[in-house]
């Protein structure tokens, strides 16, 4: 079974409308990682877990790999999982592309699935360089290019899931 995390930290009215879009086009279960909000969220956190969501929480801010940490592994913990997509709790992505990336885990065993933004307007110098310099590393590194590094819309297939727990995080260092 495929699983969908969110990693969220202070979301607004936005999270529980992608998750009502999210779970009007599919049955996948939706796990989200509360990471540190606070009490202003929890009204919030209360509704996508009235929704059907499992609400995981960080008692502190730990950062979002960390978070994204915590979802893996009670993911992992679950004995289910069959895959693992990640998407950003602002609603940018469509669930149609969180159905699309979930296909393409099928029958996968080492290879992350990644979305791709396609950025219209002005995007910030900051972000552009960001993500630049991001690909140019990823594709020394890894000799395979890829369009956006920074996507938070990608697919871990279960195989993977203890390599990502075990990587450490910024926050963990």
């Amino acid at each position: 079974m495929t699983f969908v995390l969110i990693p969220s930290y202070e979301p607004d009215a936005r999270l529980p409308e992608f998750v009502g879009r999210l779970k009007s086009m599919c049955d996948l279960p939706i796990v989200i990682v509360d990471d540190g909000s606070g009490e202003a969220c929890k009204p919030i956190f209360k509704a996508v877990a009235d929704a059907g969501c499992r609400v995981l929480t960080h008692e502190r801010n730990r950062g979002k790999g960390t978070a994204l940490k915590t979802g893996f592994q009670y993911i992992k913990d679950t004995g289910e999982a069959g895959g693992v997509v990640c998407a950003d709790s602002d609603g940018q992505h469509l669930p149609e592309d969180i159905m699309k990336i979930a296909e393409a885990l099928d029958g996968r065993e080492r290879h992350v699935v990644m979305g791709s933004r396609r950025f219209t307007g002005k995007v910030p110098l900051r972000s552009r360089l960001g993500n630049g310099l991001t690909r140019i590393v990823f594709a020394m590194t890894t000799g395979t290019r890829v369009q956006d590094t920074q996507t938070g819309l990608r697919g871990y297939p279960a195989p993977m899931l203890e390599v990502v727990i075990e990587l450490r995080s910024a926050s963990s260092l």
